[in-house]
């Protein structure tokens, strides 16, 4: 440590820079075919339109949650760097989807940023650690750690709701529209429920998305994760444009080409109605979502394409009903 310290600042803050923003590269397409991955192909998952996924079983290391408890002059840089970083926009947990042939779907944690643990109920404390030291194990930015419920046995201890600010999820195309029908017989919008499924799987603390130290104990109940903006972008495929679709071409028509980006944001857009008025199975099994999300951005190769108020839609929906309710009419 003293040799650390021994380094000029700007060094040891791009050390600090370096540790917090650490990111996997991005699987290839081909490495999702291992056994790495879990496949799910359960006849009750084409009702819920996530036949065709598969999950990255991998584990990624931690960032710097151990680093912040290390000593007082660690704690200060490191926190500044992190201030620093999360006013420049790097603090985004990266989620990455392959979508093959508009088919199968292919999620793998790329990296867990520092989050906010906001607790949600008063519990006594035991004064056993030194004053600094207990401010720092109990600092409100935390790695995002799914494998330990927050639901303490302990009643004296607090619950706490982990906090995404930011979360950016990558669908990256690949494949053919000939090939869709080949092996996944389900309803043509396949990305859009399948980015659902996982994020339902994140909010329900299910195995399959708690990639740090995962292990078979449940996980933390669906109120203990929010999501302040989640990033929803389309990464346009290396094919030739020439063979893209024609981004109104019809999703359930097989033919030769890949289907266009915009096509699949606006996939993704209109979801989200389907979930406000729950017209099928999926928009009420997904439901949950507009209730753990507070913002929807869209975006086409990183550019805001759109950008929906799940959290100000909902207050509103709520507001308005309590307003029928107070009529006696609801």
């Amino acid at each position: 440590m003293p040799e650390f310290f021994g380094l000029p600042r700007e060094l040891r803050d791009m050390i600090y820079t370096s540790v917090i923003t650490w990111s996997l590269p991005q699987p290839r397409r081909e490495d999702t075919e291992d056994h790495r991955w879990r496949l799910i192909l359960e006849p009750r998952s084409i009702h819920s339109g996530e036949f065709g996924c598969s999950y990255s079983t991998d584990t990624i290391p931690g960032t710097c949650a151990n680093l912040l408890a290390c000593n007082r002059q660690v704690n200060l840089e490191l926190t500044q760097a992190i201030e620093r970083a999360k006013r420049q926009g790097h603090l985004v947990a990266k989620l990455d989807c392959i979508s093959v042939d508009e088919s199968k779907h292919a999620f793998s944690w790329l990296s867990l940023p520092i989050v906010t643990n906001k607790p949600t109920e008063h519990g006594g404390k035991a004064n056993v650690l030194a004053s600094w030291a207990d401010r720092i194990l109990h600092t409100p930015q935390r790695m995002l750690n799914l494998s330990i419920s927050s639901r303490s046995p302990n009643p004296g201890r607090s619950i706490s709701t982990t906090i995404l600010e930011n979360m950016r999820i990558d669908v990256r195309i690949y494949g053919n529209r000939t090939a869709k029908w080949s092996s996944n017989r389900c309803p043509p919008e396949r990305t859009s429920w399948a980015v659902c499924a996982a994020l339902k799987r994140l909010f329900d603390g299910d195995t399959l998305m708690r990639p740090i130290n995962a292990t078979t104990s449940p996980g933390p109940s669906s109120n203990n994760i929010i999501i302040d903006e989640l990033i929803l972008n389309v990464v346009s495929p290396n094919t030739p444009k020439n063979l893209w679709l024609p981004e109104d071409y019809p999703l359930d028509v097989a033919t030769y080409g890949v289907v266009h980006p915009r096509t699949v944001a606006k996939e993704l857009l209109d979801m989200w109605n389907i979930i406000w008025t729950c017209e099928e199975f999926k928009g009420a099994h997904y439901h949950i979502l507009l209730e753990r999300i507070k913002r929807v951005k869209i975006c086409l190769d990183g550019e805001t394409w759109r950008v929906r108020e799940l959290g100000m839609e909902l207050e509103r929906g709520q507001a308005e009903r309590r307003r029928i309710a107070m009529r006696g009419i609801w």
